[in-house]
């Protein structure tokens, strides 16, 4: 039985992609195994979102080759979308025939299409997870927008929407084999349902998945602020099912630099619809990303960024120094110095532990549902999460109360953790 093994650099649909040609290569005959252990196929589903995201890509393709020489080696995702001329593999695939793997390995061949000709979602089945507690559903690929710095839509082509009843098909699937919370995946999920000539929106899809009586909890990948309209916010604060937390596609807190970066809002259009959501779901946890040293970006405009985002209720942020990518309108600006880009992430994540660690806190002494994972702590204690993206550990419990939603008090705050007891 030929072996093989899989490297996944990368965001959640990545890593969705490859547990599904993990699917499609063990049901054909192929023996999966550790990317460290040796193997007749590596391979590595590229991520290319930042240089060290091509860094590291370059890195698995040789760290493979080292392992054992004779093996063939199979590069796809962003970084082989956009750049295959400067890999060196046996196997190439673009993004486009990535869920096509087994017939490039059958024949031998690479193959990467212009991925912007790309108009159908493509899928091919439901990929398994790697336990039994959450899983992924890829509902849309590909983005629309024009972001200034971003690279991605070159390497994933524009929005194209799973189907509705495909959709609702692989919910069903996931829930009547035992998953007990859902997470709606894709690289624009706002944009779902504007390639369809029916008009569906994203709430209306939505709204058709929290009609499955089997399902018990669902929860959204990134949003764009344009996207958190008032008929979303009044669907989230009604809904028995969404988890009351979203992760806000921000990048920064300066008009000037929103602009440059082709960004369509301001920073007040932000405050306003985070203060209807925490008016409405005072426990949601809001999350961001924030693009630190982007070209241009003065001491000034830095300084405004930093104190809005410090004003602004997010409970975490991803903060990221601007990375350039070749062939994007930044990467032709002005740029800032690496050494400026660091010390603004280095303020700029102190501000993010802060509001983490108060976040966390003001839930102590409160009672949560808590969605027990199949895996223990390294010391042994049960581990869930929140509705609202707390991660806890839990005081007692038995092997019983894995893979179920419990309700529990939190106890305490220790060491950055929070404990709660059923």
């Amino acid at each position: 039985m030929k072996k093989f093994a899989i490297h996944t650099l990368g965001c959640k649909t990545n890593q969705l992609e490859s547990a599904t040609i993990n699917d499609i290569l063990s049901e054909n005959g192929y023996q999966s195994v550790k990317f460290s252990d040796t193997a007749d196929f590596y391979i590595i589903n590229t991520c290319s979102v930042t240089a060290k995201s091509d860094s590291e890509s370059m890195y698995y393709i040789r760290k493979a080759r080292k392992t054992n020489s004779s093996a063939k080696i199979i590069v796809t995702g962003c970084f082989a979308q956009l750049n295959p001329e400067d890999i060196e593999a046996d196997i190439i695939i673009g993004n486009a025939q990535k869920l096509d793997i087994l017939e490039y390995i059958k024949t031998n061949t690479s193959l990467v299409s212009d991925i912007m000709q790309e108009s159908v979602f493509k899928d091919k089945k439901v990929a398994s997870s790697e336990s039994k507690t959450r899983a992924n559903i890829k509902i849309q690929d590909g983005c629309n927008n024009r972001c200034a710095y971003c690279i991605i839509p070159f390497a994933r082509g524009k929005s194209r929407s799973n189907s509705l009843q495909n959709i609702i098909e692989q919910v069903k699937i996931y829930t009547n084999a035992g998953y007990k919370e859902l997470v709606l995946t894709g690289i624009h999920i706002g944009q779902w349902g504007l390639d369809f000539k029916e008009g569906l929106t994203f709430v209306d899809l939505l709204k058709e998945i929290e009609k499955i009586d089997s399902l018990e909890r669902y929860r959204l990948g990134s949003m764009d602020p344009t996207e958190l309209s008032d008929e979303f916010i009044d669907f989230m604060a009604s809904s028995k099912k969404i988890a009351h937390h979203i992760h806000i596609s921000l990048q920064n807190a300066n008009n000037d630099i929103l602009k440059l970066m082709n960004r369509h809002y301001t920073v007040e259009q932000v405050k306003s619809v985070m203060q209807k959501l925490k008016s409405v779901i005072p426990d949601i946890s809001l999350g961001c990303d924030v693009i630190v040293g982007f070209p241009t970006e003065t001491d000034e405009q830095f300084g405004i960024c930093y104190e809005n985002i410090s004003q602004m209720p997010f409970s975490y942020m991803h903060v990221f120094p601007y990375s350039i990518r070749p062939g994007t309108p930044a990467a032709m600006m002005p740029q800032v110095k690496d050494s400026v880009k660091t010390e603004r992430a280095k303020r700029l994540r102190s501000v993010a532990c802060l509001k983490k660690t108060e976040f966390m806190k003001s839930f102590v002494g409160q009672e949560l549902e808590v969605l027990l994972e199949n895996q223990r702590s390294k010391d042994g204690r049960l581990k869930g999460i929140t509705s609202n993206y707390l991660h806890v550990l839990l005081e007692g419990g038995d092997d019983s109360m894995q893979n179920q939603i419990l309700k529990a008090k939190v106890v305490e705050f220790v060491d950055g953790v929070l404990v709660a007891k059923v």
